[in-house]
């Protein structure tokens, strides 16, 4: 497959992440004041965002960094992996194979989700941090503050569940920046598919 085919599809799985992130937003706002189904609804949201993370990883390496090539290798492949582990327990979860206790520090299935989150993150922060001059400056930073909010999450999540502080406090790069962050990199890796 052409790199301009990759990058396009990148563009595309960018826009999926922001729209659906976006979706998520809405309805954890909506399971908080109304209920069910909004809470399985925000849970199905955000595993069609991180599915759409690996696709946007992909894109990254294709379009190049200050990194070399085998660093950049293992970096997308242990970020591919986070995704693929993070969104097989999501679905696990809503399936209702596994349950989280989300009101104490993250254990069990729950703590491997943490950790993918982590990982997740510390890909996004370093892919930002590192991208070549194809990423510009606001791009950069916004991934970079993207990418530590799902690391602070993750680990507000383990120390204490959902009402940790550093749960909300990660929250607003995972679930407010991120589709922010997403939507504006779609748009900009779609100028960069586009022969000009």
């Amino acid at each position: 497959m052409p790199v301009s085919n990759r990058v396009q599809r990148a563009g595309q799985a960018a826009y999926l992440a922001a729209g659906s992130g976006l979706v998520a937003l809405v309805m954890i706002a909506l399971f908080f004041t109304v209920g069910q189904p909004f809470g399985t609804l925000n849970d199905a949201a955000l595993l069609v965002m991180t599915l759409a993370i690996a696709p946007v990883m992909l894109g990254f390496y294709e379009l190049g960094g200050r990194t070399p090539i085998g660093p950049a290798r293992v970096s997308l492949a242990g970020g591919i992996a986070a995704v693929l582990v993070w969104s097989i327990v999501q679905a696990v979860m809503i399936g209702g194979v596994v349950t989280f206790d989300y009101d104490h520090g993250a254990t069990g299935w729950f703590a491997v989700e943490a950790v993918s989150l982590i990982v997740i993150g510390a890909w996004l922060t370093g892919a930002s941090t590192l991208a070549g001059p194809w990423l510009r400056p606001l791009l950069r930073w916004l991934g970079v503050v993207s990418g530590l909010g799902f690391i602070v999450f993750a680990v507000g999540l383990l120390l204490g569940g959902v009402d940790h502080p550093l749960t909300y406090l990660g929250g607003v790069g995972y679930q407010l920046l991120f589709p922010v962050w997403a939507y504006l990199l779609g748009r900009a890796l779609a100028r960069r598919a586009t022969p000009t």
